[in-house]
């Protein structure tokens, strides 16, 4: 029950620094949504034509004699166009995570000056922005790394499912099932790790590694909060997601860019989570008399009233 109470603090929390930071909050979700918004609308617009001719030319091969030149002149033209779409989505990918970085790094200062008790200017958050970003960004580096390595590593029993029990399809797709709340379970559970560092390196003179193992010693004994935060927030994108998927045959441009705004709104509200997260997860250390490793923070820690 205590655990529960926790993690309702933790989603008040952010409502109260929104309240006293509005302006700068409402600046910042702007600017990230108009730009994240044209970005999307843009690889949209692009990728369309490419996906429609790509597939128009896979038909036409099936059906040219192998060997002709019309069907290498097909396989040219069809290597061709994944190679634009892949560039496209590239760039897309790269727009966006840097898109990403800016605006969780601003979304941190802003919870900071929080509980520091300063009123910072939109010039003296851009500063501060300009001056911090590096940071996050090798950190987040490291974490895409990391995801990376682990969804290769629970990949490996999924394919050797798939090839010991061909035969079986019942027994695999129950293997796959238990395997796949596995794979998410322990994924939502280090993850905790993983984006309380990309906040521990705005707050602190740390990044990559450092940061990751601040944040390990700092979620001992508040794990569970993180954890369900990371549940309630990915339950409410998976609900974005199944909704603009049974509306986008309708209007997929239009669905497909309210399902984006929602999906930013609820990553920028999950990092003031976390940074609330961050200042219970210094104040429980503090109080258990744990070791506090050497920081330079944005703002002190705070011992009380914490939302």
């Amino acid at each position: 029950m205590n655990k529960l109470s926790g993690f309702f603090d933790l989603l008040k929390g952010p409502l109260k620094i929104i309240s006293q930071n509005g302006m700068l909050m409402a600046i910042t979700a702007a600017i990230y949504l108009i730009l994240y918004s044209i970005t999307f609308i843009l690889n949209t617009a692009s990728i369309n034509p490419f996906i429609v001719d790509l597939t128009l030319k896979t038909f036409s091969l099936f059906t040219a004699r192998p060997g002709t030149p019309e069907y290498f002149e097909l396989l040219a033209a069809i290597r061709e166009d994944i190679g634009i779409f892949l560039g496209i989505e590239t760039a897309y990918a790269v727009f966006s995570f840097f898109f990403q970085i800016f605006a969780q790094t601003a979304i941190i200062i802003i919870a900071s000056s929080y509980y520091s008790g300063n009123n910072l200017s939109l010039k003296e958050l851009i500063m501060k922005v300009s001056r911090t970003w590096t940071r996050p960004f090798v950190t987040l580096f490291y974490v895409q790394l990391l995801a990376l390595g682990y969804m290769g590593f629970f990949f490996l029993p999924f394919l050797i499912a798939s090839l010991l029990l061909t035969d079986h399809h019942i027994v695999l797709i129950a293997l796959q099932f238990i395997l796949a709340i596995l794979f998410i379970t322990f994924y939502l559970y280090q993850s905790v790790v993983w984006s309380l560092a990309v906040v521990v390196s705005v707050f602190e003179d740390t990044y990559g590694l450092s940061a990751l193992g601040n944040a390990r010693e700092l979620v001992r004994g508040k794990r569970v909060d993180g954890y369900l935060l990371n549940i309630f927030f990915n339950l409410v994108i998976v609900a974005i997601l199944l909704v603009g998927a049974k509306l986008s045959l309708a209007m997929p441009l239009v669905v497909g860019l309210i399902q984006v705004v929602f999906i930013g709104v609820m990553s920028m509200f999950q990092f003031l989570a976390y940074s609330v997260y961050y200042y219970r997860c210094k104040n429980n250390m503090k109080i258990s008399g744990g070791s506090v490793y050497t920081q330079i923070s944005h703002g002190p820690v705070v011992d009380e009233n914490i939302p």
